[in-house]
């Protein structure tokens, strides 16, 4: 027998890796809140391991006992403590997550698809991806305060570490919690159907799915049953209605609902849906309520994630100018051309680092690069604000500083392979072909001057792209650096951009069979990263988590779902059916989609993020005094009014 109390998979998966599980805790005499932290983590707690001792599994420095069954296809696991002197109290669970070294490669390594608590706590468990469906649940069974993600303190966060089951968080998050005992259930699976199927019976209640998160306003969804259901209870603003479960459900409120399965009375796990009366009332408020104080107070202003509004807004005005008055009109406008002299501002003692393309060449830039940056995607996505404000303004200056930004983008970026790479003052060089998906830029401009020089120029750019990215191979590089404490990195926002990428040449440029056959080959694979919870801002939402470290109130890392880069996921996805006519990703597509749009609220605010852990990770700091010790909300405190409206920019090519 082992002495050690780890888990064991009979389907070839190394489930834990980085030690066996362990108890963590804090004493009521510490103080977490002061003192020398590793970035990434709010706190550093201590550690008890669990030894075999006398035929009894037991955790000595916190008086506790362990007892570790066969439950179902899995194991059952209880941890009780007598100790008066703890603050902190639960379980480590290091799992072997994607890029741990020596866990067998990343297709037998788990991701952390999707973390769920139910609003009163009854219900949380937390889904764990594979790429081969060897997949797992994890099952709080008893009270407990909750849970918290280790994330890693290299490579910007980039990695899970651990997964913490906390019968109490420490007293710095003040809940008054004082539980003296911990259970689990750990149990295999093959996909989230048979992941809400096993916690129906591990909870003795019903779950629920759907086939989409939300829609319009009259729109039907599937709602999928796990378990008996007779009814489900409807919560909208304040009020509630108990009504016969129906497996159709018609969108009938404005915002978001919650929907609670029942069987002769017990509650089962609710699921949130999201209605809107129109894409259009909605984009209309998403660009109204842009603030440029608030992006000014709150963001560096860079051209790719700050700017994202200034598209938004452009080709809302292209779209939909005739339906709003004058003075609306004029007030877009002013907003759009307040960033549009920044862009184009043409004295370098005026222009701004990271959104000024300034028209000479500086430093060791050429002209029409971006001002003291060579991070490509602002480049890319100023070309797409050019581009639309040619399209809008017929102003021949931002024809000009268009034309210069792409042949800056194709000469200087761009090598003989096709691929885009970044050298920085190091000298380092990296692969940037799929940061922010260029191709998007690239394909548009080709396709706005076809027929022309300049556009058969560029569309010889975007072949050259696709041929490379064709050929890369399930290589996914992406900005953030490596370390020799993890593998390679296999990352959502390069893994969905590749298949983003070949499908964009493809239904905008070129059609090849080969490009559309490989691009749902990287889709199949990428499904491990796309969040199933049934929240409408997680389900569909790509799973990502290092951007909390800058946008929302910056103390993650943190899961952030319904993030903007998700899109590249769902634009992918629309592409794939409209290539293929393949319903199932039309279906997915409009599920990434609503992760963005239900993180609209009535007026017009529009969160970056939607935040499952409660935990945050404490941002870059070493010093945990420069950390916020409080329970996470699921909205930030920090208004955005940048890379959320990103959503608009992309789903306005394919409104009717």
């Amino acid at each position: 027998m082992s002495t050690k109390l780890t888990v064991y998979d009979d389907r070839g998966i190394q489930a834990l890796n980085g030690g066996d599980i362990s108890i963590c805790y804090t004493l009521k005499t510490d103080d977490i809140t002061k003192g020398e932290k590793k970035p990434q983590t709010p706190y550093v707690d201590r550690i008890d391991e669990i030894i075999l001792k006398d035929g009894k599994w037991i955790g000595e420095l916190t008086n506790s006992t362990v007892e570790y069954s066969p439950y179902l296809d899995g194991v059952s696991v209880t941890v009780t403590t007598k100790s008066e002197d703890l603050s902190e109290f639960g379980v480590n669970l290091p799992f072997n997550f994607m890029g741990k070294k020596n866990g067998g490669g990343w297709k037998n390594q788990l991701l952390f698809n999707s973390p769920y608590t139910s609003p009163h706590k009854r219900f949380m468990y937390f889904y764990l991806t594979n790429p081969q469906n060897k997949c797992f649940v994890v099952a709080i069974t008893s009270k407990a305060d909750g849970w918290k993600m280790d994330y890693s303190p290299y490579c910007w966060g980039h990695f899970f570490v651990n997964l913490k089951l906390l019968a109490n968080y420490d007293r710095a998050y003040a809940t008054g919690s004082n539980n003296k005992s911990i259970s689990f259930v750990i149990l295999p699976v093959s996909d989230f159907s048979s992941c809400l199927d096993a916690l129906s019976k591990v909870y003795n209640a019903p779950f629920l799915d759907y086939d989409i998160s939300g829609g319009e306003l009259g729109t039907e969804i599937n709602l999928i049953p796990f378990g008996s259901v007779d009814s489900v209870i409807e919560e909208y603003q304040g009020k509630t209605q108990v009504l016969a479960f129906k497996e159709k459900y018609k969108i009938s409120h404005p915002g978001e609902v919650t929907l609670t399965p029942a069987y002769k009375g017990v509650k089962g796990a609710p699921v949130t849906v999201y209605g809107y009366e129109s894409l259009y009332s909605l984009y209309k408020k998403s660009v109204d309520s842009v603030d440029l104080q608030v992006i000014e107070r709150n963001t560096d202003g860079n051209l790719c994630e700050h700017q994202c509004w200034a598209s938004a807004t452009l080709r809302f005005l292209i779209k939909y100018g005739s339906k709003i008055t004058k003075e609306e009109k004029n007030a877009l406008e002013n907003k759009v051309k307040c960033l549009l002299d920044i862009i184009t501002e043409g004295d370098e003692g005026l222009a701004i680092p990271h959104r000024t393309i300034l028209n000479k060449p500086h430093d060791r830039y050429p002209a029409y690069n971006v001002y003291k940056s060579c991070r490509v995607q602002e480049l890319a996505h100023g070309i797409t604000i050019l581009l639309d404000a040619y399209r809008y303004f017929k102003d021949e200056k931002y024809l000009t500083y268009l034309k210069g930004a792409v042949s800056c983008l194709i000469s200087y970026y761009q090598r003989d392979d096709g691929r885009i790479e970044v050298v920085w003052d190091s000298g380092c060089c990296e692969d940037y072909t799929t940061v922010c998906c260029p191709m998007i830029q690239l394909c548009d401009v080709a396709s706005f001057f076809k027929g022309t020089p300049f556009g058969e120029d560029v569309k010889m750019a975007a072949s050259k792209m696709a041929r490379y990215l064709y050929n890369r191979g399930l290589v996914f590089p992406t900005e953030g650096g490596v370390s020799e404490q993890t593998e390679m990195e296999m990352e959502d926002g390069s893994i969905s951009c590749t298949a983003l990428a070949l499908l964009y040449y493809c239904y905008n440029l070129e059609k090849r069979d080969e490009y559309i056959k490989k691009a749902k080959e990287i889709l199949d694979m990428h499904e491990s990263w796309v969040i199933k919870a049934p929240i409408c801002q997680m389900h569909g939402s790509s799973l990502r988590w290092w951007e909390t470290q800058w946008e929302g109130d910056a103390d993650g890392p943190a899961i952030c779902a319904g993030h903007a880069w998700s899109i590249w996921r769902g634009e992918a996805d629309l592409l794939y059916y409209l290539l293929t006519k393949d319903e199932t990703h039309k279906i997915k597509a409009r599920n990434t989609f609503l992760t963005n749009l239900s993180k609209i609220r009535e007026d017009g605010t529009t969160y970056s993020t939607y935040n499952p852990d409660e935990i945050n990770g404490g941002g870059f700091s070493d010093k945990a005094e420069n950390v916020k010790f409080e329970i996470a909300k699921k909205f930030s405190a920090t208004k955005d009014c940048g890379i959320s409206r990103y959503v608009w920019i992309r789903i306005g090519n394919y409104i009717k």
